[in-house]
């Protein structure tokens, strides 16, 4: 991420600023929770791309950093929200703030970044960014519910997960590089691009967390490996492999997903059967693929450093270890 991050080090710094001056509120526990979060070593890929879009785009303002800093806002709060729905008690190496505060605080924080977040939007005044964001979060809370429906579900499709993925990742980065293009003011053609780029980033970016999951280890990966199938999320690795693998696998994968407790038994045996299958390298093929028509948007910019940038975040995505 180092050369990446070069090419927009005082924006960095900016936004970094900004989150702390934008987190207005009488409530000083509000701000401790926050900042455990905010400040626990995440990537900044979404406000990266709001940056970077909207210099790609030519941008002469400055208002890109507060709409970097509310898109921050908002993923802050899905992560409050999903580590309470999912029980998860380490994100990125640290404690997650509903082990170390409890359900009730983590999920009414995420509430106030919401809220927060679109007062603030409101203030800027900007009425095409404030309509992408609204179909955004809609679309993130339909995506979320959607996934808990399918939770421990092996006759989850293809088409079933990608919608959910769509909804609960990609829509976020689509509109974080849809606000740059807005910023911009670029014409519609640019503004589309941009915002598929988004959407084939995100797709990419969810399908290498559901491959990290079964391969990582957990010092990389900086939670428990398996987590995710453990909270009988069937995501594409296991999808695959449901196609081709026989009654006796079936059982053995819907056994472990039934499980009130999976151990490591049952989830390298399930692993084993992803393998035989080749659903990991299946899944593999298919995040590339949503990377190479990433970059295929970017052909209507000229060349300039952010729009490397931009590329070079797109090999990032599918290259990174956590």
């Amino acid at each position: 991420m180092d050369n990446i991050t070069e090419v927009i080090n005082q924006d960095l710094v900016q936004l970094e600023q900004s989150i702390d001056k934008l987190l207005t509120t009488k409530v000083t526990f509000i701000k401790e929770v926050v900042r455990h979060i905010v400040k626990s070593g995440g990537k900044r890929i979404r406000p990266i791309l709001v940056i970077l879009s909207a210099k790609l785009c030519g941008t002469k303002q400055d208002q890109h950093i507060s709409y970097a800093a509310i898109i921050e806002f908002i993923h802050t709060a899905t992560l409050l929200h999903d580590d309470v729905v999912d029980n998860a008690k380490i994100r990125r190496g640290r404690f997650t703030a509903n082990t170390i505060w409890g359900n009730e605080p983590s999920v009414l924080v995420g509430d106030f970044l919401f809220t927060k977040s679109f007062d603030l939007m409101i203030q800027i005044q900007n009425a095409e960014i404030l309509k992408v964001m609204a179909h955004a979060t809609t679309s993130l809370a339909e995506g979320e519910i959607m996934e808990l429906l399918r939770t421990s579900d092996i006759n989850t499709t293809e088409k079933d997960y990608y919608e959910v993925i769509d909804n609960k990742t990609a829509v976020l980065l689509s509109a974080a590089c849809e606000i740059g293009a807005l910023l911009g003011n670029v014409d519609a053609d640019k503004r589309s691009a941009l915002r598929e780029f988004g959407h084939h980033l995100g797709m990419a970016f969810q399908l290498k967390d559901d491959l990290l999951d079964y391969v990582s280890t957990d010092s990389t990966l900086g939670k428990n490996t398996g987590i995710d199938f453990k909270e009988g999320k069937v995501t594409l690795p296991l999808i695959h492999a449901l196609k081709f693998a026989t009654a006796g696998e079936r059982d053995t994968i819907t056994a472990a997903l039934e499980k009130r407790k999976t151990g490591k038994k049952d989830f390298q045996k399930v692993k084993g059967i992803i393998e035989k299958y080749g659903g990991l390298q299946y899944t593999s093929d298919v995040s590339k693929e949503h990377i190479d028509k990433a970059k295929g948007f970017l052909a209507l910019f000229p060349p300039s450093p952010h729009k490397d940038a931009l590329l070079e975040l797109a090999t990032y995505i599918i290259t990174r270890e956590t």
